[in-house]
């Protein structure tokens, strides 16, 4: 599948899902989701790429993520809503302490956008009433902790160092 391709899997699932066809936007966001994770590593390596686009791609992997979620989430499959999810948030976890010119350039938007991934994740826990489901949010918490500690770490140590 090509990148537009991608894209207008991506438009026709949003406009499906927002009209209630769930099983129809829930078979394109899958074949979006199994593309755009590739597509990002490309636009990573590429060095073309302008971080508006990086930008664009990243946001619409959270949005296809959180959106096919809540299809699975309604379809009763609240293990693969949050398995999606959680997976979507260390892909960008992973990619966000990567030394590259365009993740410093858009490093702003991936932090939101873990952030917002964490928030959902946060809030289809609390809605699972279940301690089992809190321990799991628990467990993303304490990685995105660690994340955050690194990326620190990793920005502290590219500063120039002055010995007097």
């Amino acid at each position: 599948m090509t990148l537009e391709q991608c894209w207008a899997h991506y438009l026709k699932a949003e406009q499906l899902s927002e009209q209630g066809h769930w099983p129809e936007a829930h078979y394109l966001y899958g074949q979006v989701l199994d593309h755009l994770p590739s597509y990002l590593q490309d636009a990573l390596h590429d060095n073309t790429t302008k971080p508006c686009q990086f930008s664009c791609l990243i946001t619409s992997l959270r949005d296809a993520a959180i959106s096919q979620s809540e299809i699975l989430n309604k379809m009763g499959q609240q293990k693969q809503a949050f398995e999606l999810l959680n997976q979507t948030h260390a892909q960008l976890q992973f990619l966000s302490i990567e030394h590259d010119d365009l993740i410093h350039a858009t490093q702003h938007i991936l932090h939101k956008q873990c952030d917002e991934l964490l928030r959902h994740m946060g809030a289809f826990c609390t809605a699972q009433r279940s301690a089992q489901w809190m321990l799991e949010f628990e467990h993303v918490q304490k990685a995105h902790h660690y994340f955050s500690t690194l990326k620190q770490y990793n920005a502290v140590m590219e500063q120039p160092h002055n010995i007097n």
